[in-house]
């Protein structure tokens, strides 16, 4: 398992790339559900307002995200 804490205002990240990509496309999809075809989990944050923890299962759909949002 990887896990991984990406900063929601960090607007050059492969992350971020991948939020705004899928909130253009549908902003009523959250980002829970569209991680799940990634096999990923968000965790519990103690600062929820700007880091966001992320578990990846399996590390070769991360590479293929990390892959497909750089």
């Amino acid at each position: 398992m990887i896990k991984r804490q990406y900063n929601r205002f960090d607007f050059g990240s492969y992350f971020n790339n991948f939020v705004a990509h899928n909130m253009a496309n549908d902003p009523e999809a959250s980002i829970e559900q569209t991680l799940k075809c990634y096999n990923a989990t968000v965790a519990k944050s103690k600062n929820k307002h700007s880091k966001l923890n992320v578990k990846w299962h399996d590390p070769k759909l991360y590479m293929m995200f990390v892959l497909r949002w750089s």
